[in-house]
């Protein structure tokens, strides 16, 4: 008979569980736990974490996945899923326990990326969503206790403006007298997977969650026409487990070594803010970040993976170089990082009115086009929708939501106006017949309320790096 659950929220109710506030609870305390022993003891090794795999765990798993993402190979949505919930987990667990759980093969998808190329993404089957995110949970009690201050990307409680704020202190130090800007060439689909489980079982030596960890990882791929292409390096992108795997592989490769060279060979002289592969480092001189490129450069080469030389660059840049620079009559050089352009301008101190200067920020003009881009043919294919105001929102929304930060109200007041160019022009070729007239269109949208440009993160004044100049 089959058997049924429903999902509320993120709540399961049904036949797989009873009690949602007693399982959440022992999941939960397992997990914490692991999380406990591995951060008050830092050489801590798991020989078991068969036991947090549970009917219950996977549930919560299930519960906790977006049932809008894109589908997998099979088509199986979550909702389908869902129809014999209980009778699907069983099945799965007991795959993971005897060893003959294998991921289904990924289904490839390209994105545009703002330099005008593309980066492939791999679509997986919903219950191989459910397993990398069961693996997930596992392994960020584990190493996230771990992790150190410098690393921002896809952490808990951090974030890409958190990162920004880092860079803002680095940048301000009286000591900072050049960057540089890193990019890894290809970084995540590089890694040996040698390397990365060598990492793993230093803290890990459970061979059967080991294994099935290698078998998410080099699970094969479709291609365009359909062939089944094996993956003997790299981590997949798009996969829920990736960037975590990631984390601890930079972790290892650049964030521990950086934090003994810096203290042995630059008397602490220098600084990282890192987010994912995407990394910015600081030195007291040009010629000190050049050594570092070169030491950056030969660490990476030893863990398979190699800087991008034409992306990679060492630039002069600091208050003081802004302000010397500035003197001769000259600006400071500028550069990209988590898709703002870095530029130096000055601030007037409203208690002392004196200027000073200070690192800006604006929206890379490259990811502003493509955004732009994408927008338009977005809305050219949904303009017959009967929510279109509603679905314009969202993006407009979520776009605000990162971009509209301190010093960028120019670009994001520029953004808003193109996308209601973009509406205005679409909504009007849905028939032969205009629309809208621009005064009516306008009304609509005060009507809907549709997202105004303002300031949603003031990320200057949170950093303590400026009160000195408030």
């Amino acid at each position: 008979m089959e058997q049924r659950g429903s999902v509320t929220g993120n709540r399961l109710e049904g036949n797989v569980v009873s009690q949602p506030s007693k399982v959440n609870k022992t999941t939960n305390t397992k997990l914490a736990r692991v999380e406990i022993k591995s951060r008050e003891n830092p050489d801590e090794i798991f020989t078991n974490l068969g036991h947090i795999l549970s009917i219950e765990f996977l549930a919560e798993c299930f519960n906790s996945l977006d049932g809008n993402k894109a589908v997998g190979i099979d088509k199986v949505t979550k909702a389908d899923y869902w129809n014999n919930l209980d009778g699907n987990l069983r099945n799965l667990l007991s795959k993971i326990r005897d060893g003959s759980y294998y991921p289904k093969p990924t289904r490839t998808v390209e994105i545009s990326k703002h330099d005008g190329t593309k980066r492939p993404l791999a679509i997986s089957c919903f219950e191989d969503k459910i397993v990398q995110e069961a693996v997930r949970r596992i392994l960020e009690c584990i190493f996230e206790p771990h992790f150190l201050a410098c690393s921002h990307g896809f952490r808990p409680e951090e974030s890409c403006h958190k990162a920004l704020v880092d860079l803002d202190k680095n940048l301000m130090k009286a000591q900072t007298g050049a960057v540089l800007d890193v990019d890894i060439k290809k970084c995540f689909p590089s890694i040996p997977y040698e390397n990365l489980i060598k990492i793993l079982a230093n803290k890990i030596t459970d061979k059967r969650f080991l294994y099935l960890i290698i078998k998410l990882i080099k699970c094969d791929s479709l291609d365009a026409e359909n062939n089944i292409v094996r993956n003997n390096c790299g981590l997949p992108q798009g996969s829920i487990l990736s960037p975590l795997l990631m984390n601890i592989y930079l972790h290892e490769c650049v964030d521990l070594w950086f934090m003994k060279i810096n203290a042995k060979e630059y008397e602490c002289g220098c600084t990282i803010v890192r987010y994912a592969d995407d990394m910015v480092f600081t030195a007291r001189t040009v010629a000190e970040a050049e050594q570092l490129r070169l030491e950056l450069g030969e660490r990476l080469r030893e863990y398979g993976l190699e800087l991008h030389e034409t992306k990679t660059k060492v630039i002069p840049n600091g208050r003081k170089v802004a302000e010397s620079l500035n003197k001769l009559g000259h600006k400071p050089p500028t550069f990209s990082f988590l898709g703002f352009i870095h530029v130096w301008g000055t601030s007037r101190n409203r208690s002392t009115n004196k200027i000073f200067w200070r690192v800006k920020r604006r929206t890379d003009p490259a990811r502003f086009r493509l955004k732009l881009g994408q927008i338009l043919e977005n809305f050219k294919k949904n303009r017959h929708r009967k929510d279109f105001f509603d679905y314009a929102k969202r993006i407009v929304n979520g776009y605000l939501e990162y971009f509209a930060i301190n010093d960028n109200m120019k670009r994001i007041s520029q953004f808003v106006h193109e996308v209601k160019n973009i509406m205005f022009k679409w909504l009007n070729r849905r028939s032969q017949k205009r629309s809208f007239k621009w005064k009516r269109f306008t009304e609509i949208l005060d009507i809907v309320k549709f997202p105004k440009p303002c300031i949603r993160h003031n990320l200057f004044f949170n950093s303590s790096a400026f009160k000195q100049y408030r």
